[in-house]
């Protein structure tokens, strides 16, 4: 916990929260100033809303990873996905495309879901003011895009944003809890 906190404020000084989004769980992480966790939050065991899921759905769609933000981006008709388990949720896109649902709608579908799951999480970790996504999902613009639409709708008590180094977190954590470790 102690490595996404001091990554977050190493990124944007004025974090008071990271949302960690990695290939198999996400965690909300709130801090102080000093990077001392308050409070955390993790998902539960299904993987819905992690990184493996999202590759899982590009595999089915013939898209790649690359694709998924400006594709989610380009959506005109989003289509709602299960947001409680990922075998329900890849039925769910399974019978989206039977039903002829296009790949962008799905996939912004699939990141509302995704977004309202992780608003839930920050809700309960006590965000507030700045978060900072990190992980392998901190890049994917059509994420970001769903969790600022769904803040914005729920008048959040907080914004959320990223870093170009975001998807870096875990090293950059890692360094520099060891090099205050060492001093």
């Amino acid at each position: 916990l102690t490595t996404p906190a001091r990554c977050g404020l190493f990124l944007l000084r004025e974090a008071s929260t990271v949302l960690d989004i990695g290939a198999l769980h996400t965690r909300a992480v709130r801090m102080d100033a000093r990077a001392k966790v308050e409070s955390y939050r993790m998902t539960s065991q299904c993987a819905s809303g992690s990184g493996q899921f999202l590759e899982n759905i590009c595999r089915y769609l013939g898209i790649t990873v690359d694709e998924i933000g400006p594709l989610s981006l380009a959506a005109d008709d989003p289509e709602p996905c299960s947001s409680i388990c990922a075998v329900l949720a890849e039925t769910d896109v399974i019978n989206m495309v039977s039903r002829g649902i296009s790949p962008p709608n799905i996939i912004k579908g699939i990141h509302q879901s995704m977004a309202g799951r992780y608003l839930r999480l920050l809700t309960s970790a006590g965000a507030k003011g700045r978060v900072l996504v990190t992980g392998g999902l901190a890049g994917d613009a059509g994420l970001l895009a769903a969790l600022a639409e769904g803040a914005a709708e729920q008048d959040a008590a907080f914004t959320v944003e990223s870093h170009p180094d975001s998807v870096l977190a875990g090293a950059l954590g890692a360094a520099i809890w060891g090099a205050f470790r060492v001093h």
